[in-house]
């Protein structure tokens, strides 16, 4: 591991597994590294061997690849529910159990005008469990993953899951074309805004 970037600090494995998967250790990957740590503990579980854990992502940053490496929560999976809300919470479910948790990031979770390698400091040191506010909430869980049968759009010609199609008169369209072509606005195509 980079002692540079750990300040010599030997980094426990979970860690390890979570640097690996990123490609670099650096505070957002700390910051998923400490919340999937919380919601884990609330929650009493460990790794989704399937479906069994969700996660609902309010961001793309960093710290959702810790969840991946820690917990098995993942795109490919359906396990893993992005919603662009550029925020640093993280809504951990447990399907065996139906509970779930709502893991945030505090507003003073770090000093004003830290530098990046303090925040790591911070987010190794043993001060840092208290970053989160960590509460029980109720959470519609979707529907684990299904195979839907593919089509063609009409128009680019590339395959596109059923469930994703837009009908226009008797063409069969992917999203992007229906947009591209008026048929449907962005929010309907589901490429934009809020989801």
């Amino acid at each position: 591991m980079n002692d540079h970037a750990s300040g010599g600090i030997e980094l426990p494995g979970d860690l390890q597994r979570a640097v690996a998967f990123h490609g670099h250790l650096c505070p957002g990957l700390l910051i998923g590294w400490r919340a999937a740590l919380a919601g884990a503990a609330a929650l009493g579980v460990g790794v989704s061997e399937d479906e069994e854990l969700v996660l609902v992502a309010e961001n793309d940053s960093c710290s959702v690849d810790a969840f991946q490496a820690l917990l098995s929560t993942t795109f490919g999976k359906g396990n893993l529910v992005f919603r662009d809300y550029g925020k640093q919470v993280f809504t951990l479910g447990d399907r065996r159990s139906g509970r779930a948790v709502r893991i945030s990031l505090r507003p003073d979770a770090f000093p004003a005008d830290i530098s990046r390698e303090q925040k790591i400091e911070h987010l190794l040191s043993d001060e840092a469990p208290g970053l989160f506010h960590v509460v029980a909430v109720q959470l519609v869980l979707p529907e684990t993953a299904r195979i839907h049968q593919t089509f063609r759009c009409d128009r680019c010609d590339e395959g596109v899951m059923a469930t994703r199609t837009v009908r226009d008169g008797e063409r069969l369209l992917c999203r992007p074309c229906a947009l591209d072509l008026g048929v449907v606005t962005v929010v309907e195509a589901g490429l934009s805004g809020p989801h």
